[in-house]
């Protein structure tokens, strides 16, 4: 029996934001159950992008992540790589120093919390920092004994809107996380708490989006809402 309030869920984010687009339902259903959610966040910086703004600060960023932290009760969290010599290039920082941050680094790595559920971005997204981070979790998360170091026993890719751009062929979704109204309007309220980040329909980071691929991914298993993940191991 899959009990959430024994469960401590390790989201690997590469940026404030993915966490909860990506899995903001499976957060908030492990809290309120009485389990344990760690959020290990690997960069942020300055930003120049397409908003009307044309622009994200570092400072408002991180406000943003720590309000969203404390609205969705997380137990922790962790912020490896900060400032603009590594935003957008963790795939030039490389693979090992994401491995040594994600599996015994952080104050929120693998050896600390001792997750029984990692989750991390699509391996297929056009973003290389996602790409990167999802090579390295991936890695992270090979088997070893149990004596040797801690072994994850459900591993998870998260799905966002956006991983539709895609040149490669996208993983599909073979994991299902149902939701209720209530618990996506809830994922809906910490993704507006990401003022800086919120984009209008139809671009493929709205909420409205987000919405939708709930809507369509409810329909796949017979429910109304959920979340998909693609699910690389299980073990209950």
């Amino acid at each position: 029996m899959f009990k959430l309030k024994t469960q401590t869920l390790l989201v690997v984010a590469p940026h404030p934001d993915d966490e909860v687009i990506g899995c903001g339902g499976l957060i908030n259903k492990i809290t309120e159950n009485g389990g344990r959610v760690y959020v290990l966040y690997l960069t942020v910086g300055e930003t120049r992008d397409f908003s009307k703004r044309g622009y994200s600060g570092l400072e408002e960023r991180r406000k943003e992540l720590e309000e969203v932290s404390k609205f969705l009760k997380f137990d922790g969290f962790d912020l490896a790589f900060e400032g603009n010599d590594y935003h957008l290039k963790l795939d030039i920082l490389g693979q090992k120093a994401l491995m040594d941050v994600i599996e015994r680094e952080s104050p929120v790595s693998i050896e600390r919390v001792k997750p029984t559920i990692i989750a991390f971005p699509s391996p297929a997204s056009y973003n290389q920092d996602h790409r990167i981070a999802a090579v390295a979790a991936h890695a992270a998360t090979r088997p070893a004994q149990a004596d040797s170091k801690h072994f994850v026993s459900t591993v998870l890719a998260y799905e966002e809107p956006a991983d539709v751009w895609s040149w490669q062929e996208r993983i599909e979704p073979n994991f299902f996380v149902p939701l209720s109204k209530h618990e996506l309007l809830i994922k809906i309220a910490a993704l507006k708490i990401y003022k800086s980040q919120l984009r209008t329909f139809p671009n493929l980071r709205s909420i409205d989006l987000v919405r939708e691929l709930a809507v369509l991914r409810g329909a796949e298993v017979g429910r109304e809402l959920a979340e998909g993940f693609c699910q690389f191991r299980g073990i209950w």
